[in-house]
């Protein structure tokens, strides 16, 4: 009676460690480019729904405004004035500049309607308003 060799099953083993490393590249990487994407983008603002499909203009500055009436710009609270000024600011260097507006479902329509209305005041005409789609 033959005895099997134990070493005779070895051969036919794939060494998946050089994989796992891609894999684990790959998925750090995808990690790292999406967090960038969504900086400017407010957690807590809670966006209210539509039936319509709007894209927002690509490289659009964003405002969040809060449940509670506060204004974002980036990742810092602003106020109204401190707001105009960073438009300005932004205007400056872009005579074509294009802002999204994204206002809690929750807030009061004139805590939107503010931010509109100082995008105007300061020369920016292309100003939207942001929401979900369904």
């Amino acid at each position: 009676m033959r005895i099997p060799n134990n070493d005779e099953g070895d051969e036919n083993i794939i060494d998946i460690s050089p994989l796992i490393d891609i894999m684990f590249i790959l998925i750090i990487f995808f990690m790292v480019t999406m967090t960038v994407n969504e900086e400017e983008r407010d957690i807590s603002v809670n966006l209210p729904n539509t039936d319509k499909s709007f894209s927002a203009a690509p490289k659009a500055f964003i405002i969040n405004v809060r449940k509670d009436g506060s204004y974002y710009f980036g990742p810092k609270r602003v106020n109204l004035k401190q707001l105009e000024q960073e438009l300005s600011i932004a205007l400056k260097d872009n005579n074509n500049l294009k802002v999204l507006v994204r206002g809690d479902k929750e807030t009061f329509h004139g805590n939107v309607a503010a931010a509109i209305s100082l995008c105007r005041k300061v020369g920016i005409n292309k100003a939207n308003i942001g929401y979900k789609t369904k």
